[in-house]
C-alpha cells in the first residue's frame, strides 16, 4: 500500500532538498539522511526491508520514518523510492572522497583533506592535524593512523556527490559536505575575534564564523583561503567574492573584494584578568581601560628594565646620554599627581597630558619618561635618537605627534613604552598608535 503524506506540511521536503543532511542540536537527537529509515545514521540494505515490508503493508512508518523514505521527495512512499535507495547504495559503494571536505557532527567542524589514499584531518578546536591512510571497501571505512597504526572504522553513506555521512564506530555520525579542491593549511587559518575598517565583527573558528554588521544584524559564514585568494561563504551564496588577502602582521591583514574595495581586519580579543585588560594578549591602560587600585609591580618590570639597559649602554657608545626620570609610579601615587595638575591647569587641561588614578601607564610597570618629561625634550638629540632606534630594543613613543585625538593625549617623545621587540617593530612599522593597532579608544566615560 502507498501512504501519502501530503497532508504533513510541516515535514514536506522538496525534491531539490531531497538529499540535505540536517544535523540537529546536540541533545541526544541523531543526524537525519534521507533513505536512513531506522535512523542507525546509515542507509542500507535493512532500510530497503523497511520500505519493502512497509509497502506490502505488513507495519507502517511513524512520521520520521515517513519523511526518511520520502527519498525521491514526491510527497508518495512507494516503489520508486526503494528503487533511489538502491541506487544510493551502489553508486556509494567503493566510492573515494577527493579534496576538501568540512566533518560537521553537532556543530564541531573538522576539515579532511582526502588525497590518494590519504587523509589529513584538521581540527581547528584543538589545534591538530592528524595524517591517516585510507581504505574503502563498500561501505565501510577504515582510518590508519600512520604514526601508531592505530584504525578508525566507520560506514559512509552517500547521499549526493556533494555530501555523504560517517557513521562512526563509537555510534556517534558525522555529516560531511564537500568544500573546496585546495589542501587547507592550518596556518591559514584565521581564528579569533577580528574588527574591520568596515565596522564590521568577524568571530571565527577554523573556517567558519559569525558576521555582526555595523546595524547588528548577524550570518552564518564559511571562508576558503587559498593562498592569495580567499572566498567567504554565507550560506548557499558567496558574499563579496573573490577576495585577495594580504596579511599586514600578526595582528592584522587586508581583503580587497572583487568589486575593489579593501577591508582591514584587526584582530581583538580583549581579555579581563584580575580586573586588568589584555588585548591580544597586551596589557592596556589608557582613558578606557583602568589598572586596579592593588595592581602594584613596585617598579619597572625586569624585562623592560634590562632593555633600556641596553639601550642606554649601545646609545652611550655614540655620544647619546639616557635616562629614566620617571619609571613606576602607583596608583596612589598618580592619583596625587593629577590632582596636583588639575589644582594648577584645571580638570581639562590636566587631561590632556595626565593620567587620572589607575590610567596611567607608568602604573603598568613597563613605561618609562626619558631624561627631561617635557616638551624641552621634544627637539633634542637624544630625542631623536630615541625616536630612532627604540623599536630595536622592543619599545615605541606612545603618544606620537598629531595622534593626541587618538592616544588622548599630546605629544610626548619622552615617553615609551615597553612591548618587545616584534611587537614594537610591527606597532612602528605599522605607522599607528598602539590603539589604532589593537582599534580600542582611548577615552573616559565621564
Amino acid at each position: 500500500m502507498k501512504k501519502s503524506i501530503k497532508t504533513m506540511a510541516a515535514f514536506i521536503f522538496s525534491a531539490a532538498l531531497a538529499a540535505v543532511i540536517t544535523t540537529v542540536p546536540a541533545d541526544g537527537a541523531s543526524t537525519m539522511i534521507k533513505g536512513d529509515i531506522n535512523r542507525d545514521d546509515i542507509v542500507s540494505v535493512s532500510d530497503i526491508v523497511i520500505l519493502k515490508n512497509h509497502i506490502l503493508g505488513k507495519y507502517g512508518l511513524n512520521d520520521a520514518q515517513t519523511i526518511a523514505a520520502d527519498v525521491n521527495g514526491d510527497c508518495t512512499v512507494d516503489s520508486l523510492d526503494v528503487a533511489v535507495i538502491q541506487d544510493m547504495i551502489l553508486q556509494g559503494m567503493d566510492k573515494v572522497p577527493v579534496g576538501t571536505w568540512i566533518g560537521d557532527c553537532f556543530g564541531g567542524k573538522r576539515y579532511f583533506f582526502f588525497d590518494n589514499g590519504a587523509v589529513t584531518v584538521t581540527d581547528p578546536t584543538v589545534g591538530t592535524t592528524d595524517i591517516y591512510e585510507l581504505e574503502i571497501t563498500g561501505e565501510l571505512v577504515v582510518f590508519r593512523d600512520k604514526k601508531s597504526g592505530r584504525e578508525l572504522t566507520a560506514f559512509i553513506t552517500w547521499t549526493d556527490a556533494l555530501s555523504f555521512v560517517l557513521k562512526w564506530e563509537n555510534g556517534s555520525a558525522e555529516s560531511f559536505r564537500y568544500f573546496c579542491t585546495d589542501r587547507l593549511s592550518a596556518d591559514e587559518f584565521l581564528s579569533g575575534r577580528w574588527v574591520t575598517s568596515e565596522g564590521r565583527t568577524f568571530e571565527i573558528s577554523g573556517l567558519s564564523g559569525k558576521l555582526t554588521e555595523k546595524d547588528g544584524t548577524v550570518s552564518r559564514f564559511e571562508y576558503a583561503p587559498r593562498g592569495e585568494d580567499i572566498v567567504f561563504h554565507f550560506g548557499k551564496t558567496e558574499n563579496r567574492t573573490p577576495g585577495k588577502i594580504v596579511h599586514n602582521d600578526s595582528m592584522h591583514f587586508t581583503v580587497t573584494w572583487k568589486d575593489e574595495s579593501s577591508e582591514r581586519f584587526t584582530r581583538q580579543e580583549i581579555e579581563v584578568r584580575d580586573g586588568i585588560t589584555y588585548v591580544n594578549g597586551i596589557l592596556i591602560a589608557n582613558k578606557t581601560y583602568a589598572l586596579p587600585a592593588d595592581y602594584n609591580p613596585g617598579k619597572i618590570l625586569p624585562e623592560p628594565q634590562s632593555a633600556f639597559d641596553t639601550m642606554k649602554t649601545d646609545a652611550a657608545k655614540e655620544g647619546i646620554y639616557l635616562s629614566i626620570v620617571s619609571g613606576f609610579r602607583s596608583y596612589t601615587y598618580q592619583g596625587q599627581l593629577y590632582s596636583s595638575y588639575v589644582n594648577r591647569d584645571g580638570k581639562a587641561a590636566a587631561d590632556t597630558y595626565s593620567a587620572r588614578a589607575g590610567h596611567s601607564e607608568h602604573q603598568t610597570g613597563l613605561a618609562m619618561d626619558i631624561n627631561n618629561a617635557g616638551s624641552g625634550f621634544n627637539n633634542t638629540k637624544e630625542a631623536k635618537w630615541l625616536a630612532a632606534n627604540c623599536v630595536k630594543y622592543g619599545f615605541i613613543i606612545r603618544y606620537p605627534l598629531g595622534k593626541e585625538d587618538i592616544t588622548g593625549y599630546q605629544y610626548e617623545s619622552w615617553h615609551i613604552r615597553y612591548l618587545g621587540r616584534e611587537l614594537a617593530k610591527e606597532v612602528a612599522d605599522s605607522g599607528l598608535t598602539l590603539e589604532e593597532f589593537l582599534s580600542i579608544d582611548s577615552k573616559y566615560n565621564t
